[in-house]
């Protein structure tokens, strides 16, 4: 009698999915250890922004592993004669590598973050671990794309919190600027694109697919499109009100995931540090844009069983 498995092409990946895990773990601890050596101001720090450097730490050192990886992925002949059951043991390594991360991430939130970024990093974990049944495994790496604009996310944080955000200005505005046309690009335009390619795939295969997964991912796919306009015209709101040299104080917009649950503005710096808790007591329920953006799939959050 034969036992079901819900994943059966998971197991020759387990290794790199388990080595994936340990080895951003050992990233955050290293960079508790290095950044000490390497900038002065780490250690006037409070606690939650140490944790949240070394969580910036992690998602970019994951970005720039996996964004190569994924163009990689694009090139195979198998997902793309069959995105939506096809299997590539190659890109299935490249998934089990961001299980390997979303896994980290999400037991990083449980001890420092809210319980919205839990949700997120297990439903990116769920995605992905599903593509595994196989299922949709075609669509997983141009939506890991998505992470382009993640390395000048962080770039803007770490500049912020040590400093050289009034050190270097110039440099500070134009990777800011960079971050929202890389944001555009990558998100709106190759996101939007890769979008209408997975709801034109799912209808051509609606017959090979129940109708609760079409529900589900579609609606998930829809939702997550929006969420990137809605911060995309937030950022570009309060861009322009910075270059019309509007000096009301403006409340933070559009804001960056810190440690345990803590948030900070993008694209304002301040340096009333009283203000800024104040607002962050104001805008708990305000949006937030994770360093580590969600899938465009959708975000299953009741790990149901293809």
């Amino acid at each position: 009698m034969s036992t079901f498995n819900p994943l059966p092409l998971l197991s020759p990946h387990l290794p790199t999915l388990l080595i994936s895990t340990i080895f951003f773990y050992c990233i955050q601890i290293a960079s508790h250890k290095i950044t000490p050596k390497i900038f002065k101001k780490y250690e006037e720090f409070d606690k939650r922004t140490k944790i949240g450097w070394a969580s910036h730490t992690v998602s970019m050192v994951h970005a720039i592993l996996v964004i190569p990886l994924s163009i990689k992925c694009l090139s195979s002949t198998l997902l793309k004669e069959d995105p939506i059951f096809g299997y590539d043991s190659f890109v299935g390594h490249v998934f089990a590598f961001s299980s390997g991360y979303f896994l980290w991430d999400t037991l990083d939130s449980i001890f420092n973050s809210t319980i919205g970024f839990v949700i997120h990093g297990a439903a990116c974990l769920a995605v992905f671990i599903f593509s595994f049944r196989p299922f949709l495994a075609g669509f997983g790496a141009p939506f890991l794309l998505w992470e382009l604009s993640t390395p000048l996310l962080n770039i803007h944080w770490f500049m912020d919190k040590a400093g050289l955000s009034t050190k270097y200005p110039t440099f500070f505005l134009i990777n800011a600027l960079m971050f929202m046309l890389t944001f555009f690009l990558a998100r709106i335009v190759y996101g939007g694109a890769n979008s209408l390619i997975f709801f034109k795939t799912m209808w051509i295969e609606r017959n090979r697919i129940p109708l609760h997964l079409h529900i589900i991912y579609c609606s998930g796919n829809l939702a997550l499109n929006a969420l990137n306009w809605l911060w995309f015209s937030k950022m570009l709101q309060k861009m322009l009100l910075r270059l019309q040299g509007d000096k009301k104080p403006i409340k933070p917009i559009l804001q960056v995931k810190k440690g345990e649950g803590e948030k900070e503005p993008l694209l304002e710096k301040s340096n009333d540090n009283n203000a800024i808790n104040e607002e962050e007591e104001e805008e708990e329920g305000s949006l937030t844009l994770p360093a580590n953006p969600p899938s465009p799939i959708i975000e299953k959050r009741d790990h149901e069983e293809l």
